[in-house]
C-alpha cells in the first residue's frame, strides 16, 4: 500500500512510521529538506546519497511548499461585519501572545523588590 502523494513522494505505513519519503526509499523529506535547509548543496546530497536524483529534491521541495501555501478563501470586504470579527479575532490573538510573552519573561517585569543601602 504505497501511496502516491505525488510522483516521487510517496507514503507507506511500514517506511519511515508513514511519514512522506522520497520514492518509498527511507528518505523522509524533513531529511532532504534538513540537509538542504543547512547549506548543503543539491550536488553534496547527491553526492552522499547516491540513491537520490535530482529531482527528488526538487519535488521534496515542491512539497514542503505545497503544505505551507495558504488555501484560497475569498477574502471579506472591508469593513464588513465579516472583516471586523475577523480583525478583532486577530488583534485578541495578539493580545493574548503579548499577555503569555510578557508572563514568561521575568526580565521585562520590574522587579518590586526593596533594597536598602
Amino acid at each position: 500500500m504505497n501511496l502516491p502523494v505525488s510522483s516521487r513522494i510517496t507514503i507507506h505505513p511500514a517506511i519511515c512510521h508513514g511519514q512522506p519519503t522520497v520514492r518509498g526509499l527511507r528518505y523522509p523529506v524533513w531529511q532532504v529538506l534538513e540537509w538542504l535547509a543547512a547549506g548543503q548543496t543539491e550536488a553534496d546530497v547527491l553526492a552522499a546519497h547516491p540513491e537520490l536524483e535530482p529531482e527528488d529534491l526538487r519535488a521534496c521541495l515542491q512539497f514542503a511548499a505545497e503544505r505551507l501555501k495558504p488555501a484560497h478563501r475569498p477574502q471579506p470586504e472591508e469593513n464588513s461585519e465579516e472583516w471586523l470579527l475577523s480583525r478583532q479575532s486577530q488583534w485578541l490573538a495578539e493580545q493574548e501572545f503579548l499577555k503569555q510573552l510578557w508572563e514568561r519573561n521575568p526580565l521585562a517585569k520590574p522587579s518590586h523588590s526593596s533594597s536598602s543601602n
